[in-house]
């Protein structure tokens, strides 16, 4: 396996080339020839030099000459150097950062509004297939519940987390509660449940409303015990929003049929996602933005592909939010637009 070339290793002239090879790449998706470099960036030496500069990279693994052209076009490991050594993060338009600032509009206590809102703000922005993983409740600590009477045989669960964020839901009962007995559970419940963990209620609530006396009650007591793991976590529900497959058709690189089958079976296939974005084999930041390339993203599906993705605390709880497009794509932009979508979901607290 040969050994990455580091940046320390090339000269000032193979760094400039390198950067400007990628950023023409980028843009047009073809190969680089000397003489564009020369004349687009007006670089004060001849086409010689450059060529000179491009066969040192070639040979450093950096950059790949395709056959049917006497231009360059950056490899995976070219990419790895330039992001982690040559890359600007780009300063978004103040039209950008606007339309960002939208997702404050369905940051309430709906976290699914929230997060579907974010996928669809993002490939809206990025052009390439935007994925939210919603914060997991189940990690929230229970702060208290209230019940509310929908109908004869229907009560409306409200469960609100320490952070603020609510989860409502209707649970259907066999006898009609007065709402006098409902307030009386509600105070049971917030009493034996408070400061615990959803996930931990969810798992152990039998546990933990043992030895009451329940009398009429019991029926009811019985529903919350019996329905835990759809109150109290949310493993149920679907655990990522996306947008954006109508873009990465677009793209020249998935006019290769496999390249975009790859793509849908990534979509189909929830799992996948979550540990192609949530891996926590990778060490990183709470803040850091993550740039994967190519292959190292070890999932055969978007092998072709990179991924952009940070962290992001809704209400205290993790999400994460992501771009998967070709290797080519934009990465300055796309680290700013992953970087400051998730500060915007940082910085807001539902329970303030």
């Amino acid at each position: 396996m040969m050994k990455l070339t580091g940046f320390s290793e090339l000269t000032n002239r193979e760094q400039e080339v390198l950067r400007y090879i990628i950023q023409n790449f980028i843009v047009t998706a073809s190969p680089v020839a000397s003489k564009t470099l020369v004349d687009r960036y007006r670089l004060n030496i001849s086409s010689a030099t450059v060529r000179n500069a491009m066969n040192s990279l070639e040979s450093k693994g950096l950059l790949d000459h395709p056959h049917t052209s006497s231009g360059r076009i950056p490899t995976e490991d070219g990419y790895r150097l330039y992001v982690n050594s040559l890359m600007q993060v780009s300063e978004l338009s103040r039209e950008e950062k606007q339309i960002l600032d939208t997702i404050q509009n369905f940051l309430t206590n709906d976290v699914d509004d929230a997060v579907q809102s974010a996928a669809r703000i993002l490939a809206r922005l990025s052009n390439l297939l935007a994925v939210v993983i919603a914060p997991k409740l189940g990690h929230g600590v229970f702060r208290k519940i209230e019940l509310v009477s929908i109908s004869s045989n229907r009560i409306l669960v409200v469960l609100t987390v320490e952070s603020g964020i609510v989860k409502t839901l209707s649970v259907e009962v066999q006898t009609e509660i007065k709402p006098d007995e409902l307030e009386r559970v509600a105070r049971f419940l917030n009493e034996r449940l408070h400061g615990y963990k959803l996930s931990e209620i969810a798992k152990k609530i039998d546990e933990m409303l043992a030895n009451y006396d329940q009398g009429d009650y019991s029926g009811l007591i019985r529903v919350f015990i019996d329905s835990a793991d759809t109150i109290f976590d949310d493993n149920h529900l679907r655990r990522f929003h996306f947008g954006g497959v109508e873009y990465m058709a677009l793209q020249p690189e998935f006019n290769d049929l496999g390249n975009y089958k790859g793509i849908v079976e990534l979509l189909e296939n929830e799992d996948m996602i979550i540990h192609l974005f949530d891996d926590p084999r990778v060490e990183s930041s709470e803040k850091d933005v993550r740039i994967r390339i190519g292959k190292e993203n070890k999932i055969q599906q978007v092998e072709q592909c990179s991924v952009v993705s940070a962290n992001y605390h809704y209400g205290g709880i993790k999400g994460t939010i992501g771009l998967v497009g070709p290797t080519r794509m934009n990465y300055s932009r796309m680290v700013a637009l992953v970087e400051q979508l998730a500060n915007r979901f940082n910085v807001y607290n539902p329970g303030a």
